[in-house]
């Protein structure tokens, strides 16, 4: 009797839990008959329990759709739970509705003996996902329209959002960002001053805006970070061709001021001696003793002025040319044997030994005027500033770039040398002079500085008095 009550209770609460499920909740036999609907499944297919007892869900479905209820049936008399979502509208209601299904099989002595199909109406959720989904895809399309690279970090410094321009500028994908450290993506070493200025927004909890250098793109960015409950959006773009010009606007700017000494000093000094000749000239007798004296001195001081001037125009012609010249693959051996021997008077003269360590093959991008002119500058000054103590020697190198890529090239020399400390960095200034004799311009090293410079190189000079010279050239 006890058991028999039990068994009451047992089916009184699966009756009232049936019932007042929220969700609705058919039982099904194999054909797809409704034995049993709860209140909700009522109320959700808009009938009396009369109108659908003992009738398949499938009159109240379109065709499609009576399909698939159907096959997931006869799946869950499988044995096995099925869970699937669907966009239906039962014939009879006003408007369609998502529904997330699931189908239970019912167990009675090891057989299914029906299936109870579960559904919860999600049309909201299901509304509120497209929403977000749909500002999101609005948010992307902000993202991608500015102009600027844009990327989102969270307070741990995680990418949280970035847009293609970051991709494009820093040479990353989003896959490799998104959800990774930004010190982890590229190295606190890269990241060292704009970690300061990031790490001070986030503390102060003001904008910074500045320039600097990423190092792995070689690019200047101009950035600015803006902190927020949520982290930092921060805004960069390139102006590594800005910084650029200003930096060619700079070194213009003290090259005028060279040229500003040229005119008040090295234009001045002969000119003023030619005025006071000229003065004097004119009022002396052509038969007077020192009218030809005066006279040489005139020549002198006009062939002072002409010196200058051609300097000046060789200064101008190379700046006016670096814009346009050609860039080629220059065999450094081909230039080298040219230069000795348009040279080799010089050097036979003087007994100077010259020892050329250059690979037929390896060659330099680059102009060959502006190789030869180096090579022809370098190797002057090594015959010019010789010891009168020793022979002359001149060890010339070439090979690939041991620090990075492209060519080193080394020349040196056994020569007088300068004190390289007293020169500091006026060595390849124009009309710097480290030598009293012999007789010269200064204007050698500013060449060679010059045209190392507009192929894009750079030089190193060491020195020491009585012991010689070298020069390092660093060039693509």
């Amino acid at each position: 009797m006890q058991d028999g009550n039990q068994h009451v209770e047992s089916d009184l609460r699966f009756r009232s839990l049936f019932d007042n499920n929220p969700d609705a909740v058919l039982f099904q036999n194999i054909k797809s008959t409704i034995l049993d609907a709860n209140p909700a499944s009522l109320q959700l297919l808009n009938r009396t329990k009369e109108e659908i007892l003992n009738r398949p869900i499938s009159d109240f479905l379109p065709a499609d759709k009576a399909a698939l209820f159907q096959e997931k049936l006869e799946e869950a008399f499988t044995g096995r739970k099925v869970q699937f979502e669907v966009e239906v509208q039962f014939y009879g209601t006003p408007e369609p509705r998502v529904l997330d299904i699931i189908k239970v099989p019912l167990w009675e002595e090891g057989r299914v003996a029906g299936v109870h199909m579960v559904g919860r109406d999600v049309t909201n959720i299901v509304a509120s996902q497209a929403l977000v989904q749909q500002q999101a895809r609005k948010l992307n399309t902000i993202f991608e329209s500015i102009t600027d690279a844009f990327f989102l970090l969270d307070k741990q410094w995680n990418f949280t959002s970035v847009n293609t321009e970051v991709e494009r500028l820093l040479g990353v994908s989003r896959q490799e960002l998104l959800g990774h450290s930004i010190w982890r993506v590229f190295g606190s070493g890269v990241l060292n001053h704009f970690f300061q200025q990031y790490q001070q927004a986030m503390a102060s909890g003001e904008a910074v805006h500045f320039e600097a250098f990423f190092e792995p793109r070689k690019l200047w960015l101009d950035v600015k970070a803006f902190p927020s409950e949520e982290g930092l959006s921060v805004y960069f773009s390139d102006v590594t061709d800005k910084v650029k010009a200003h930096e060619e606007l700079y070194r213009q700017n003290k090259d005028l001021q060279q040229f500003g000494y040229i005119v008040s000093h090295n234009l001045r000094a002969p000119l003023t001696n030619m005025l006071g000749i000229v003065d004097l000239l004119t009022s002396l007798d052509k038969q007077a003793p020192q009218y030809d004296e005066l006279l040489s001195h005139l020549r002198r001081s006009t062939e002072q002025l002409d010196s200058v001037m051609r300097d000046m125009n060789t200064i101008l012609t190379i700046r006016d040319k670096q814009e346009v010249a050609a860039s080629e693959q220059v065999p450094l051996a081909e230039v080298l044997d040219q230069v000795l021997q348009n040279l080799h008077e010089m050097l036979q003269h003087c007994s100077a030994e010259v020892r050329i360590n250059v690979p037929a093959d390896l060659r330099v991008r680059g102009n060959r005027a502006y190789l030869y002119s180096i090579f022809f500058n370098l190797l002057s000054n090594s015959v010019k500033y010789r010891s009168p103590n020793r022979p002359l020697q001149v060890r010339i190198s070439a090979s690939k770039s041991p620090s990075g890529p492209g060519v080193q090239i080394v020349v040196e020399d056994n020569g007088i040398g300068f004190d390289l400390e007293k020169a500091g960095n006026d060595v390849f200034k124009l009309y710097k002079r480290f030598h009293s004799e012999p007789a010269g311009r200064g204007l050698g090293l500013y060449l060679v500085k010059n045209h190392v410079d507009a192929m894009g190189g750079r030089i190193e000079a060491q020195s020491e008095v009585n012991v010689g010279t070298r020069f390092k050239l660093y060039l693509s």
